[in-house]
């Protein structure tokens, strides 16, 4: 299913039409719109950043990482090595002491 793309006049006349009645639910199912669609127009209009509600910069910047980032994720990795060693090293060290003080439950 397409997304449909409304104009900005649309949208601001839908809002404006709302604010004037007072309820944008009703406007929204008047125009066959989802009103929660409706609300959000409403709210970006407030904000004064008109050219997003236009739809033209509604993508997002494409995440970079910097190298502050790689060292935490480092450090990070790190500690998980350590705490998966201790683990079982931790595991080791009961499996033996399971097989000298139970003889009859060794593990396999």
């Amino acid at each position: 299913m397409k997304k449909k793309q409304y104009d900005l006049n649309f949208k601001k006349m839908v809002v404006a039409k709302g604010k004037e009645i007072g309820n944008m639910t009703a406007v929204a199912r008047q125009h066959e719109l989802d009103p929660k669609m409706v609300l959000r127009w409403a709210r970006e209009l407030n904000r004064k950043d008109v050219d997003q509600l236009d739809g033209t910069n509604i993508k997002q910047t494409k995440y970079v990482p910097t190298a502050e980032d790689y060292s935490q994720l480092e450090k990070e990795h790190e500690k998980l090595k350590k705490l998966y060693a201790e683990q079982a090293l931790e595991r080791d060290i009961l499996k033996d002491l399971l097989k000298k003080t139970n003889p009859h439950l060794r593990i396999k």
